[in-house]
């Protein structure tokens, strides 16, 4: 299984799926994502002749990914009122 990010959805139809580290973008139809899965949320996805047959949402790394994101916008608000 292949750790991917969920970038964007295209014309309602595809998802542009991110690599950890490097490589080209991976694109599958949106069908193909769990229920409910939106920007900025982490698979793990497999792969079968370059096309995408497998995806499973990965709530660690999700949940983490969001932790850092909010505790960064803490820090700016805190910074923005002129506190420490």
């Amino acid at each position: 299984m292949l750790s991917v990010v969920l970038d964007r959805i295209e014309d309602g139809h595809t998802a542009v799926l991110l690599r950890e580290g490097r490589g080209s973008p991976i694109l599958c139809p949106v069908d193909a994502l769990p229920d409910g899965c939106e920007p900025g949320m982490w698979l793990l996805v497999e792969l079968e002749g370059g096309e995408v047959v497998g995806t499973e949402l990965d709530q660690e790394k999700t949940a983490a990914a969001r932790d850092r994101v909010r505790a960064k916008l803490d820090l700016l608000r805190r910074r923005g009122r002129g506190g420490p």
